[in-house]
């Protein structure tokens, strides 16, 4: 541990000198151009820009995407396989082996001129075989539909140059199928739920849609949908998001350690590819429960050209509760996605638009209103030429969020966040690595926020942050042993700030061939622009007010160090340990004070986070079986008269209230094909909170806003230290079983039955601060929903 201290903290000394300040920031975009000039200049690097260019003209290359017969849907992690002709019967002779990215697409590239057999295959589909003939110099577009089969297949392991493997420092790579493990009160599953079985992910209760990663806050978290920024698209109730499992292709969940293509966030960031509509026939689906509704429609605009998907879900709980469960829910919220989807032979492009919205009071019993909304409209590309091997990424959209509370003495604070943006991501294969990629961002930010307090009067604010940001990087391999993925990422605040370079690195290795286990790292510098201010305080509280760093435009800061070692053992069974530490600073909290307000007076405060993951999985025939255990600790430190503290001495430290020491997960799946049914388990050490010891009235006498011969006062909570205390330890049984029927061709109806805290524990939510009464997360709650499928 003391080795890793002091790796984080040289790297936590490297941040100010790579930190530029704004009048640097033209100097910086000169010396970036100018080194990239004299690189693109210099003899040794043209020389070298030359014989690539000579070898991708004397070899050639084939690429394309890999889809679903049947309904167009992109395949993710289809392993293309291509060899020479006369050694197809030979392993040894295997040439090159890929598995296709998020959107379907592969590319095996400096392929000599000869006769090849491709082979593609995907579990539960018919694999494809087919012979290529390939010239000097040839492009081969070949886009590839596999055929769905009835019967089980095991799993295909394909062993090549590069190698398919899903264990990497950080990443969780997530399938709809690995979605539909995790119970949720239907119809159909969803990605929120999953997510919180994660023991990277903590939560401070099952309200509020906030989501912790790593001792990282909400506010420091990415979240991608088809390329479009989210803020917040989780619901009020926190089993539900606006990313149905249905609608979810593939999502790339990192807890830390991410590469610089990802810039402006110091915590996690989710990547979501949403499903294309189907294009080739029409379908439609609507399903009800007592917890929410949905219906989707989708079907081809241009036979197996392009298509479209629209999806909604609306909430029932508010309205179904009080006769089925006996006591008030109000929880309303609603969400609606669009996309459209259009395919030719070297591009495909999808528009996507979404709309959410979450009304009600996290507490049931407490008067304060809560509301929150996200609208979201993008495109994205991905293009390749037919001369080349060059692959393109556009991006390009907006999308909004606004959050407001309404207290029950009348107050409103209100606060949100608009931006727009475009991005262009270009990925090559050279002779010395398997791809060059380079990215340029551009994106604005509008920030407005409008609070009102008891004796404090209005305040409000609006900020516009415009910033660019550069990214390159490459991959290279060395056989099956060694995988580097060296990154640096650039962002340049044209407004104000400082100007950030951030060097990332990921890799793996198994040093000792293959069927041992292999080694993964990944880290690096990471900076953060804008920042959310939350009542830490309060976990009754979702209001969230967004906002330009505040420290003299210093971004937050972080640097990241992940180690981990996964091993299948014999087939079914795949055991996987990491060990992550996050050091971060310029974290704006607010001071502690003794009135309950929503406080924007900030300080800054410094954090360490630390811990280790242990998960296992395995799967056999129609069983899955996901066990994981989180250890971590997050300490955040501040100086004492900064943070208005009352206790401690010159520096306080203190744990936050999303400080779970211990999580432990255990998810459990039996396919058996008519009939499917799912278990998940769920244990939380105790939540930091902060306890009251007194209480008084305060009367605003200055003002003459109270009357002391009539008026009590408003009452005011004296508190001990703040999180001195911990809540008791949390722990939940979901479960679920579902079996589909088919009434006739083309028409199936779907039941599903379960229940959410199966053996009804009474887990805390959280403890009033004013009344001291126990506010409790979600009881036993039974449901049956019903879904009709129509083809």
């Amino acid at each position: 541990m003391v080795s890793f201290l002091s790796v984080w903290s040289t790297c936590q000394n490297i941040g100010p000198v790579v930190s530029l300040r704004r009048g640097q920031a033209t100097d910086v975009a000169v010396l970036i151009l100018a080194i990239f000039a004299f690189l693109v200049a210099s003899p040794e690097v043209a020389q070298a820009q030359r014989a690539s260019a000579d070898t991708a003209a004397s070899t050639a290359s084939v690429r394309g995407f890999v889809r679903d017969a049947a309904d167009g849907a992109l395949l993710r992690g289809a392993n293309v396989v291509i060899q020479p002709f006369l050694a197809e019967a030979d392993s040894a002779a295997l040439e090159e082996a890929v598995a296709t990215n998020a959107d379907g697409f592969y590319r095996l590239a400096g392929l000599p001129a000869g006769r090849y057999v491709l082979r593609v295959s995907f579990v539960g589909y018919r694999s494809h075989r087919d012979t290529l003939r390939l010239s000097t110099g040839d492009r081969r577009t070949l886009t590839i539909s596999l055929n769905r089969t009835p019967r089980r297949l095991a799993e295909v392991t394909v062993e090549g140059n590069r190698p398919v493997s899903t264990s990497e420092a950080g990443l969780e790579r997530i399938s709809s199928a690995d979605i539909r493990t995790t119970p949720v009160p239907g119809p159909g599953s969803d990605l929120a739920s999953f997510l919180r079985s994660l023991p990277s992910v903590a939560t401070t209760g099952d309200r509020g849609g906030r989501l912790y990663v790593r001792g990282g806050t909400p506010a420091q978290n990415l979240i991608l949908v088809d390329g479009v920024p989210l803020t917040k698209p989780f619901h009020i109730v926190g089993l539900y998001s606006a990313l149905p499992g249905a609608l979810v292709s593939s999502a790339n969940f990192y807890a830390g350690g991410f590469g610089a293509e990802y810039t402006g966030s110091i915590s996690s960031v989710l990547d979501v590819r949403l499903r294309p509509g189907n294009t080739q026939e029409f379908a439609a689906s609507a399903g009800a429960g007592p917890f929410i509704a949905s219906a989707r429609f989708e079907g081809p605009i241009q036979p197996g050209a392009s298509s479209f998907l629209v999806n909604v879900r609306h909430s029932l709980v508010e309205r179904s509760a009080p006769a089925l469960f006996g006591e008030d829910a109000p929880y309303r919220f609603y969400d609606v996605t669009v996309k459209g989807h259009t395919r030719g032979s070297s591009s495909q492009c999808s528009f996507t638009g979404m709309r959410t919205y979450d009304r009600g009071r996290i507490d049931p019993d407490a008067a304060s209103a809560f509301r929150w909304t996200n609208t979201a409209l993008g495109g994205r590309c991905l293009l390749f030429g037919t001369s080349s091997d060059q692959a393109l990424d556009v991006r390009f959209g907006t999308s909004s969020y606004g959050n407001d509370v309404q207290s029950a003495d009348g107050t409103l604070r209100s606060a949100g966040t608009w931006r727009i943006y475009t991005a262009f991501d270009l990925s090559q294969p050279v002779d010395w690595a398997e791809t060059v990629d380079w990215s340029v961002k551009v994106r604005a930010d509008r920030y407005t926020f409008d609070l009102e307090e008891p004796f404090l009067g209005r305040r409000g604010d609006e900020d516009l942050l415009i910033t660019g940001s550069l990214h390159g990087g490459f991959t290279w391999s060395w056989n099956d042993a060694l995988t580097v993925r060296p990154s640096l990422g650039v962002q340049v605040p044209f407004s104000w700030g400082s100007t950030t370079i951030e060097p990332r690195l990921r890799l793996s290795a198994r040093p000792g061939g293959p069927g041992t286990p292999k080694l993964t790292a990944s880290g690096g510098l990471y900076r953060q622009l804008s920042t959310g201010i939350t009542d830490e305080r309060d976990a009754g509280s979702a209001f969230q007010a967004l906002l330009p760093t505040p420290f003299e435009d210093q971004p937050l800061s972080a640097a990241h160090l992940l180690v981990g070692a996964s091993q299948r053992v014999a087939d079914p069974l795949v055991l996987s340990v990491e060990g992550w530490g996050k050091r971060m600073s310029n974290l704006p909290v607010p001071r502690w004070t003794s009135v309950v307000r929503f406080n924007t007076s900030l300080t800054r405060a410094k954090a360490l986070a630390y811990g280790v993951d242990v998960s296992a999985r395995y799967k056999r025939g129609p069983l899955r079986v996901d066990l994981s255990y989180g250890y971590s600790r997050t300490t955040y430190e501040a100086g004492r008269d900064a943070l208005g503290a009352w206790t401690g001495g010159e520096v306080v430290e203190y744990s936050p209230p999303h400080d779970l020491r211990h999580q432990v997960s255990v998810r459990a799946q039996a396919d058996l094909g008519v009939l499917t049914s799912n278990l998940s388990w769920t244990f939380a050490s105790g939540r930091p909170f902060t306890q009251v010891f007194g209480y008084d009235t305060l009367q605003e006498l200055r003002a003459l806003r109270d009357d002391p011969l009539e008026d009590v006062g408003v009452p005011r909570a004296f508190y001990n230290r703040p999180y001195g205390g911990r809540l008791p330890s949390t722990h939940r049984l979901d479960v679920s079983i579902r079996r589909q029927f088919e009434l006739r061709s083309g028409l199936l109806i779907q039941a599903e039955a379960g229940a959410i805290n199966a053996y009804d524990r009474a887990n805390v939510f959280y403890v009033d601060i004013f009344t001291l009464d126990r506010v409790d997360q979600l009881p036993f709650l039974p449901y049956l929903s019903l879904t009709v499928k129509v083809n």
